[in-house]
């Protein structure tokens, strides 16, 4: 039933693009959408899958420190909800982002670059000055070889040049001015002006989509830290991005969240469409669980003492452990 709620949804992108799978803690979201995407035969469909469930001490030990606690809270779940979503991706998948990363290069990559950047030298100087070389006893060349070389060498700096030029346009697009100081007159552009990491880096998170194939964003862990206004940034950047005529495909965020974390109409006001999961485990049927997976590990456990902590148990992560 929830798997088929799903795919109706998903379905409806012209009409539904923000859905939520609420329910309490351990009541089964994350299985429901595993088994999902593992069902899935749409094609079509590109599943990316962000969680803050790790991030929660590392917030919580920043925002202690913090003076204004909401705000900083709020900057710090949007940070790391960019971070996931940059970081998931290769570099050469998102050449133009301005988000730059450390790159292994490989030997023998490095070794061409090497080979390259001598030969590029050589033949423009061999262009320019070709005394200049055979002063050295670099190159010395008969007459009637002359011609190829000199074709040879112009080929090899044409090359050389657009490899440079082609570099550099990619490298000038990440560069931003900041400040400006004209004798005494001073024009500065901050960064900052925006409280909102995900406005200020709009036009990275739209690229991201443009140039990347994935329309489903699964977004877990959320409600842990008790923050609306998150889901009212990611609803606005939602539309931004669906409204975009540069992204092809329509985008769908799914948001697995409590069930008290909204109020009555509050939550048609940050979703489209809702699947709530009713947990199969409370604490007046976890003896019959856990008494199944003592008979089927054949467990030396006595029975009355599955019945005396059962009464505790209302969760199936909970049971598990």
């Amino acid at each position: 039933c929830y798997i088929q709620s799903l795919e109706w949804a998903l379905k409806q992108k012209d009409r539904v693009r923000n859905i939520a799978i609420s329910g309490p803690y351990g009541s089964g979201k994350s299985s429901v959408i595993k088994t999902f995407i593992k069902r899935n035969s749409d094609k079509k469909l590109k599943f990316l899958h962000l969680s803050l469930a790790t991030f929660k001490e590392q917030l919580n030990e920043q925002i202690n420190n913090s003076r204004n606690s909401d705000i900083e809270t709020l900057r710090l779940i949007e940070l790391s909800i960019l971070q996931q979503l940059f970081y998931h991706e290769k570099d050469k998948q998102i050449p133009d982002s301005r988000f730059k990363r450390i790159k292994s290069h490989k030997t023998s990559l490095l070794f061409y670059y090497s080979i390259g950047f001598i030969s590029f030298v050589i033949s423009l100087l061999f262009l320019i000055t070709p005394e200049f070389l055979s002063k050295f006893y670099l190159i010395y060349l008969p007459p009637r070889l002359t011609p190829i070389a000199h074709y040879t060498a112009s080929v090899v700096t044409l090359l050389g040049l657009f490899f440079i030029v082609f570099k550099s346009s990619r490298a000038l697009k990440s560069v931003t001015i900041k400040k400006l100081n004209i004798n005494s007159a001073e024009i500065e552009i901050d960064n900052d002006i925006s409280k909102s990491i995900l406005n200020n880096h709009i036009d990275e998170i739209l690229y991201f989509f443009e140039v990347t194939d994935y329309n489903v964003i699964i977004i877990e862990d959320l409600d842990r830290f008790e923050q609306t206004e998150v889901f009212t940034k990611l609803r606005e950047i939602n539309q931004l991005i669906n409204n975009s005529k540069k992204i092809k495909n329509n985008v769908v965020f799914i948001y697995a969240i409590r069930d008290d974390m909204f109020i009555d109409k509050e939550r048609t006001k940050f979703f489209d469409f809702m699947i709530p999961i009713i947990p199969v485990i409370n604490s007046t049927n976890s003896n019959e669980k856990l008494l199944a997976i003592v008979r089927k590990n054949d467990y030396k456990i006595s029975t009355e003492l599955i019945d005396n902590i059962s009464f505790f148990i209302d969760d199936m992560r909970l049971l598990y452990n």
